[in-house]
């Protein structure tokens, strides 16, 4: 492997498994879009899809399925540590320990919701990008064609498991359902927004990762 394209893989893998974490803790927030009560979590994840199409494109789908289980490995960590430190007793003076668990004492319903989400529908999303590249036509030929293919069905997964777990009979049905559906919209539409930068970088990025 050419060491451009090794250096390029250890910068996607970070950012993707950062992405995730990142995503988690936003989603604490639930904030207010005309009346529809959306998790702070849809403003960054859908990055990881667009990371996972280029990791996908450039690396396959083994390498692709390993940062995804990675992400999930320290996502977990990180969450053992969160609960370890708040359960430590706070130092005499340090009054911030209800909103330090407040934040980082994660829902287990967000957290289960989103770890799930996150693997199956990036699993999904690459087993979907693979067989369009290696199918005919528009797919084959255009990168991304592939990618948004592939995230229009990954999203709906994504949004379905997420939004089912951290808030079915949390919510009131019909605004679980606005949330689920404006979440699937919101996805897309930041992909959709992203996919000439995103074409243009793979472009740029196809002829020197066969140098």
């Amino acid at each position: 492997m050419p060491n451009f394209k090794q250096k390029l893989l250890l910068y996607f893998a970070t950012i993707s498994v950062s992405t995730l974490l990142i995503s988690n803790l936003a989603a604490i927030k639930l904030w207010n879009f005309f009346g529809i009560a959306v998790d702070g979590g849809v403003v960054v994840f859908p990055l990881t899809y667009i990371i996972g199409d280029l990791i996908v494109e450039f690396y396959g789908k083994k390498i692709a399925k390993n940062i995804i289980v990675a992400g999930f490995l320290i996502n977990i960590l990180a969450i053992i540590v969160f609960y370890i430190v708040i359960a430590l007793p706070a130092y005499d003076g340090w009054n911030m320990q209800d909103a330090y668990a407040s934040v980082f004492g994660f829902t287990p319903r967000i957290i289960l919701g989103s770890l799930l989400a996150y693997v199956c529908s990036n699993l999904l999303n690459n087993v979907i990008f693979m067989k369009l590249k290696n199918h005919d036509g528009i797919f084959a030929k255009s990168f991304i064609a592939r990618a948004l293919g592939s995230s229009a069905f990954a999203h709906i997964l994504d949004a379905f498991i997420f939004e089912t777990i951290a808030f079915l009979g949390v919510l009131p049905f019909h605004e679980f359902l606005a949330q689920a559906i404006f979440a699937y919209v919101l996805g897309i539409s930041f992909e959709v927004i992203f996919s000439p930068a995103e074409a243009i970088i793979a472009k740029s990025l196809k002829g020197r990762m066969i140098e």
